[in-house]
């Protein structure tokens, strides 16, 4: 039995041993102290109404006798009357009170018959409200835990019918192994946080699924660029070991730009890989402007059969903002780079102000770029056809380098025609301190 499966027995063991554990046992141990509560108020509540009801009852009732007393007292003497149902009234002076039982309702009342004072008394005995009472009252301990006991019954067997989707959710989660997201979670319809959870888990494992996607692509990519300038690395080494001769200065000129070329390689890797893990950007204010010609003037020659470089030109006025000049003096070299790369003689960088937003626009009288090319020239390792000669650029990292590197200030790259003739590159950065 391997280590995963013990442990999803052990949790199942667990659910089986403590089936009112997590959320389930909290929702029903509350409903249950809730429930007592709410059961015990109202049972004490109806005990002591139907007890004074009982009791308003039965002194109705003997009010209603003492009229009838005092009615035929008047007209023809009678001065005492007993109903079938246990009702007694007398009529009698003060100082000759008769005795009562402390368990019945008793009503007096003094009336005048002529020139005399009357007491009349009306009594009933409540023993049978008490019994009632007595019966209610044990009904009461008998009733309130099982209706207790049954309302949790049910927020239980409620409770898990609700968390039934959660448990499903829980398994996928278990069963997902590295490397492995291509499991969904059901959708249940309706239209509650349950639904939200199971939408908002299977969002999140097709962005595992994409990320990982992308890592293998992008690790296969890496490999494949890394290797080439390892191959023709390995192949100078092993011509010079075969034949011997004395290092002259083209070998090493081709094994310095071998290395070099290896080295950029890598050193764009980890800066895609750390922009990849979103570092806290070091923010600080600067002159764009300012940076923009720093980098212009370190560009270097194209190489082209006449030796001439492309006419950089600059306009705009100095403009301060809060960014990372590390990573944007990184973007621009690379806009610099490739700008200067595919014009034919002329490169224009414009640094712009718009409604509170920094624009860079790098243009160049090149080819241009298609339409349909534009995302594809962002992408890692996104170059075009007639760009993937090793001598003709890069391994298709600096565009993406200058993307995420905007990304990262939470702004944007857009590609379109430039009015030169080829394309223009612009960059967004908005200002972190008016944000």
């Amino acid at each position: 039995m391997t280590a995963n499966s013990t442990t999803k027995v052990d949790a199942a063991s667990r659910r089986r041993i403590r089936p009112l554990s997590g959320v389930r046992g909290r929702v029903v141990l509350t409903v249950l102290l809730v429930t007592a509560v709410l059961y015990s108020l109202l049972g004490s509540i109806g005990f002591l109404y139907i007890a004074d009801s009982g009791r308003d009852a039965i002194r109705e009732r003997v009010t209603n006798v003492l009229d009838q007393l005092e009615a035929t007292l008047r007209s023809s003497g009678t001065v005492s009357i007993a109903t079938p149902d246990g009702v007694t009234a007398i009529a009698t002076t003060a100082d000759a009170q008769p005795l009562i039982s402390n368990d019945d309702v008793v009503v007096r009342r003094t009336i005048t018959v002529g020139s005399t004072s009357v007491l009349l008394i009306g009594s009933a005995s409540q023993a049978r409200l008490t019994e009632s009472l007595h019966s209610l009252y044990r009904g009461l301990w008998i009733g309130v835990p099982l209706g207790v006991l049954l309302t949790s019954a049910i927020a239980g067997l409620a409770t898990r019918r609700a968390l039934r989707p959660v448990s499903v959710i829980t398994e996928l989660a278990a069963t997902i192994e590295a490397g492995d997201s291509a499991g969904r979670v059901p959708v249940p319809d309706t239209d509650d946080e349950i639904e939200h959870l199971a939408r908002t888990v299977n969002e999140m494992l097709d962005r595992i699924e994409a990320g990982r996607v992308a890592q293998r692509q992008f690790t296969s990519d890496a490999a494949h660029e890394l290797r080439t300038p390892l191959m023709a690395l390995q192949g100078e080494i092993e011509l010079a070991v075969r034949a011997p001769t004395a290092a002259d200065d083209a070998f090493l000129a081709r094994i310095g730009a071998l290395g070099d070329r290896l080295a950029r390689r890598v050193d764009d890797l980890v800066l895609l890989s750390t922009l990849d893990e979103q570092p806290p950007l070091r923010l600080a204010d600067v002159d764009v402007l300012g940076l923009v010609r720093t980098e212009a003037a370190m560009m270097p020659n194209r190489g082209d059969a006449d030796g001439a470089n492309p006419v950089i030109e600059i306009v705009g006025d100095p403009t301060s903002v809060t960014i990372d000049e590390r990573l944007v003096s990184r973007a621009l070299r690379n806009l610099l780079a490739n700008a200067c790369r595919h014009a034919e003689a002329r490169v224009r960088v414009e640094v712009a102000t718009v409604a509170g937003q920094l624009w860079v626009h790098v243009d160049d009288d090149g080819p241009g770029v298609a339409a349909e090319d534009r995302e594809v020239i962002l992408r890692r390792f996104g170059r075009l056809d007639e760009a993937r000669a090793a001598d003709g650029g890069g391994a298709g990292l600096g565009l993406a380098i200058v993307a995420s590197v905007v990304r990262a200030h939470g702004g944007e790259v857009v590609v379109a025609d430039s009015d030169l003739g080829g394309a223009r590159i612009s960059i967004r950065l908005p200002d972190d301190r008016t944000a």
